[in-house]
């Protein structure tokens, strides 16, 4: 559990931690660099159970703190605490259940999300999955119900073999001190033979809470450079390990695509139509320098036509249209929905030559 100036919480969330009905754990609590009371707060509980233990170091980010908690752990299993959440109690002992019957590899379950401002249940940022285990999950194709999709991005709805992870030496990247959730899952999923999520939902969730960065995604979205620093990240990671052919043929890459490139191009955002002329050159580039270099992944499986003729547009050399040309995209950039947003961009496009 990585804890930064998070005292007021600390309490009600090791309070669910020591009355885990599952009661052989070590709870392992590294306090990064903290300015406020969490050393004092993590050092009375450490105090009065002997299973906690207390790291205290330099800040180093949320990423450094976890790979330091996994490194340390003795267990055979793994799972990741935010400070200012909490779990059902029973939620251990159900994880270990599932992750044993069926010998998987990653676990999960369903989170309820709540208000730091009011206590509040909200519905709309709850996840409540179906129950699934898939056997093959290195083998299995992409779609919108596949089981990795039901289990979500998020880290701390889940239970981790601890041996799986040391086999593929996976860990959180530091580099990102933010949206580092992500990347992890999406490394864990190239490797894991066996996955399974029950719709429980026994971890509450934290939302609102101002000066954190959920906090300002929620209010405006995540940053495009932050998704595309992802999409990189991930599809260097998989093309180094040689699964990046496999990524393209199963429908994976066109997923990742989709959530952290086109969604900022193809849907009714239209990030290019909110940037300056400079931003927006440097983007271009950006998008074109990572499309160029996935060779194998030029038309992977599961983009439809206006996928495509986006990835086609953005893979080539701006060139300023002639007259003729630039009348017609202006033209056709009066057109509803996605026909609209691309001769739109390819009028942008023309003007950055």
């Amino acid at each position: 559990m990585p804890c930064y100036n998070v005292a007021p919480y600390l309490d009600q969330c090791l309070e669910s931690l020591v009355h885990q009905t599952w009661k052989s754990v070590e709870i392992i609590c590294i306090n990064d660099g903290s300015t406020d009371e969490t050393s004092a707060v993590l050092h009375s509980w450490a105090a009065r159970d002997g299973r906690i233990r207390v790291v205290d170091r330099e800040n180093g980010g949320q990423a450094s703190a976890r790979n330091v908690g996994m490194d340390m752990a003795s267990g055979e299993y793994i799972a990741f605490a935010d400070p200012d959440d909490y779990m059902e109690h029973s939620m251990y002992g159900r994880l270990m259940e599932e992750i044993c019957t069926h010998d998987a590899d990653v676990v999960a379950c369903g989170y309820t999300s709540f208000s730091d401002e009011n206590g509040s249940v909200l519905e709309e940022l709850s996840r409540s999955p179906g129950f699934g285990v898939e056997k093959e999950a290195r083998s299995s194709f992409f779609h919108a119900d596949s089981v990795w999709m039901k289990m979500d991005v998020v880290t701390c709805n889940k239970l981790y073999k601890k041996e799986f992870l040391n086999q593929c030496g996976v860990r959180f990247e530091p580099s990102f001190r933010r949206g580092e959730d992500d990347v992890f899952w999406l490394m864990v999923l190239s490797h894991a033979r066996c996955f399974a999520v029950i719709p429980d939902r026994l971890y509450w969730y934290r939302r609102k809470r101002k000066g954190t960065v959920s906090y300002a995604w929620e209010e405006q979205r995540c940053p495009y450079s932050l998704d595309m620093d992802r999409l990189e990240y991930v599809t260097a990671y998989w093309k180094q390990i040689g699964w990046l052919d496999t990524a393209v043929s199963r429908g994976w890459l066109a997923h990742v695509m989709k959530r952290y490139l086109l969604s900022h191009v193809t849907s009714g955002e239209e990030i290019f139509q909110k940037l300056d002329k400079q931003e927006s050159r440097a983007l271009v580039q950006r998008y074109r320098e990572w499309l160029c270099g996935m060779e194998a992944g030029a038309n992977p499986a599961g983009l439809n036509k206006w996928d495509r003729a986006f990835c086609r547009l953005l893979r080539t050399e701006p060139v300023k249209a002639n007259p003729v040309v630039g009348i017609y995209n202006r033209f056709m950039s009066a057109c509803s929905g996605r026909r609209g947003r691309y001769y739109r961009l390819k009028s942008l496009m023309s003007s950055l030559s």
